[in-house]
């Protein structure tokens, strides 16, 4: 199994923070990462490895007519009252939410380090999106609360909808900001997709940063004859019908595990490989606890289903000669597989969906 060509991770990172804890764990994540992808002085031209983005939230139609008519109030008038709130310039929060952020920055990056900081308006999910499409990101950070519920399953997480419609990699990082930051322990789940590749160049990467253990899981379908039959043929297959084909799927199974491991080969590189029958959501979660792996390593797929076919173009383009690039729908709804969704949601460490990075379009539709 050959490791993909090009890095899967590359500068510059984005990381996506709101000062939560979540955030703050995804925060000492990609500095762990960084360290490890970072290049030299004059390969990076003056330009930052690592851009912190915070969103700041827009007010609404209502409250901005509210700032102006404050304003508006002169001080000596008898309408002018010492509790009456005070309004604060759009730049001015910009300015105090840079220094809130610089401080959170400086607990885990050094003062030397090529970081620069952003503060956007907006929704959330949708500028996260905009700023890695125009930087060019190789991985977005983003922490993920985990308020689960109905409310999350109706409308979606920013960590869901970033690594739903991010065309790069993306680390969604889970749990108390003093959790111990380590890539002692990986899991990487492999199998007979492409994105297998981009699951194993990206650890192949990681591994100057600590990486002593690796565990390959792969996780073989259950056993379907059903399509051997037709609707008048016996319902039960026989039972050496079921042998061969168990024997099949463990030797493919046995095959890519090999692979996979032949590829992380390394010196004081421990590998242990697992072959499991099981819903792969479950029991991805279910091992990375048991083995108290750091980090989970999933391939994922960039050409990506949707829930539904593409939307049509909004405008139809003057020229009759348009190039693919101006014909391609404005919104594509792409979605995670389900045990992607599923792994990121429950896994109680965080996770990594290695994908090569493609040109985003449609970002406006991510929520």
């Amino acid at each position: 199994m050959d490791s993909a060509a090009s890095p899967i991770l590359f500068p510059p990172l984005l990381m996506a923070t709101d000062g939560s804890p979540s955030a703050r764990l995804a925060q000492k994540w990609l500095y762990l990462i960084a360290q490890t992808l970072q290049p030299s002085g004059a390969e990076l031209n003056g330009q930052p490895l690592v851009t912190a983005l915070t969103i700041q939230p827009r007010r609404s139609s209502r409250s901005n007519r509210l700032l102006r008519r404050i304003r508006r109030v002169p001080a000596g008038s008898p309408d002018h009252t010492s509790d009456r709130p005070v309004a604060i310039d759009t730049v001015a929060e910009s300015l105090l939410l840079e220094d809130h952020l610089a401080e959170l920055l400086h607990a885990d990056f050094p003062a030397d380090f090529p970081l620069s900081m952003q503060v956007r308006s907006g929704r959330p999910a949708t500028e996260i999106l905009n700023c890695a499409r125009t930087l060019g990101a190789g991985l977005i950070a983003v922490g993920s609360r985990g308020t689960g519920g109905m409310r999350e399953l109706l409308l979606g997480s920013i960590s869901a909808v970033v690594a739903r419609y991010a065309s790069c990699s993306v680390l969604v990082a889970r749990g108390p900001s003093d959790t111990a930051v380590s890539l002692n322990h990986v899991l990487v789940v492999v199998g007979a997709s492409i994105a297998t590749q981009a699951a194993i160049s990206a650890t192949r990467q990681l591994i100057p940063a600590g990486i002593q253990q690796v565990t390959i899981l792969y996780i073989q379908p259950f056993l379907n004859t059903g399509y051997l039959f037709g609707p008048f043929a016996a319902p039960t297959p026989s039972w050496q019908l079921n042998q061969s084909l168990q024997k099949v799927q463990k030797e493919q199974g046995e095959h890519i595990l090999n692979l996979a491991k032949a590829a992380l080969e390394a010196p004081s590189l421990q590998i242990q490989t697992l072959l499991q029958t099981s819903e792969p959501g479950p029991l991805i979660c279910q091992v990375a606890q048991q083995q108290g792996v750091n980090l989970v390593i999933l391939g994922s797929d960039r050409k990506r289903r949707s829930l539904l076919p593409p939307l049509p173009t909004r405008h139809k383009p003057k020229n009759r000669d348009a190039t693919q690039e101006e014909l391609r729908p404005v919104l594509r709804n792409a979605r995670l597989n389900p045990t992607e969704d599923f792994v990121i949601h429950h896994a109680l460490c965080p996770v990594l969906l290695c994908r090569p990075a493609q040109p985003m379009t449609g970002s406006s539709g991510t929520e």
